[in-house]
């Protein structure tokens, strides 16, 4: 099986070590979308929040049961860990604004240099927590 994950852009964050991810959402941060994927960002904008796909560069090891920052210990995919066997991390962010192949965006929990590897629109009725069934 071939698995081929490409970087489309970085974080830019005032944030330059890991820390308490609560803080880092309250502020904006940028991601810098590389110039060959400029194009796939047409008609973001008519969108309030997006999900985030990013690679945790700095994260280095895990345990597949481990203590948790807040709470028991739990299974490291029953947590949102940092350190996972494929260090990869979603987040719903606000988009504030795009100039170009800038996204600013506030709610983000990605230190500076972050890859980013991909951008979806947040859809309330695809990404809903409850599945509706009709008769």
């Amino acid at each position: 099986m071939m698995l081929e994950v490409r970087k489309i852009g970085e974080v830019k964050s005032r944030f330059k070590e890991p820390g308490d991810p609560y803080e880092m959402r309250q502020y904006e941060s940028e991601i810098i979308i590389e110039t060959e994927f400029v194009d796939g960002l047409y008609k973001i904008e008519d969108y309030k929040h997006l999900q985030i796909i990013f690679h945790f560069h700095q994260s280095v090891g895990y345990k597949l049961i481990g203590p948790r920052r807040y709470g028991p210990e739990r299974g490291v995919f029953a947590s949102r860990s940092p350190k996972r066997p494929s260090p990869i991390a979603v987040t719903t962010v606000e988009l504030i604004e795009r100039k170009d192949n800038v996204l600013r965006v506030k709610g983000l929990d990605a230190i500076d240099g972050t890859p980013v590897l991909d951008s979806k629109p947040y859809s309330h009725e695809i990404d809903k927590n409850k599945v509706e069934r009709s008769i």
